[in-house]
């Protein structure tokens, strides 16, 4: 229920559950109420804050910055934005650590909280979800990278390419 539904004196909410199931197996979960404090993602995550955008869903928020990778090493992402729920079922395959994504080296590093998020005056829709990375060892250095920049011919060779077969004649 939208918050500005509820007049401002109330200061108790009375709910009703009607289960219009037949079948005496189901059930009904009621849960208390909550008034969440809304915000933008943008006011949340902003647009400088490293993120892990599944590939899914990276057109639908242009605002927000994928993480880096500079000289071969990634850069560590504060949140994830993933699609809904059958979408996250198919990005989570392919970035995971058998299909050789960033889903296989994150859980080493960090814990993923899901944020509650909803469309704005669509509070059902499954849009997808916000997770906010929390490093393990919150004391763990961030990588020193040590890099010479060497600018070669197209024709250096730095010596005979060896097969790796080793000779069984011999």
């Amino acid at each position: 229920m939208p918050s500005d539904a509820i007049p401002a004196e109330a200061d108790a909410v009375r709910l009703v559950v009607d289960d219009g199931d037949l079948s005496p197996d189901q059930w009904v979960a009621v849960t208390p109420p909550r008034m969440p404090q809304l915000d933008t993602l943008q006011n949340v995550v902003g647009s400088d804050a490293p993120g892990l955008l599944d590939w899914s869903v990276g057109l639908a928020f242009p605002c927000q910055r994928p993480f880096g990778h500079h000289y071969g090493v990634a850069e560590v992402p504060e949140y994830r934005i993933l699609p809904d729920r059958v979408g996250a079922d198919a990005t989570n395959g392919w970035q995971d650590s058998i299909g050789g994504g960033p889903l296989g080296w994150i859980p080493l590093l960090l814990t993923a909280e899901t944020v509650p998020t909803y469309l704005d005056n669509d509070w059902d829709r499954d849009w997808g979800s916000l997770e906010r990375y929390r490093r393990i060892d919150p004391d763990a250095d961030t990588a020193t990278v040590d890099v010479d920049e060497i600018t070669r011919s197209g024709l250096w060779s730095p010596g005979a390419i060896r097969d790796g077969v080793p000779d069984l004649l011999e």
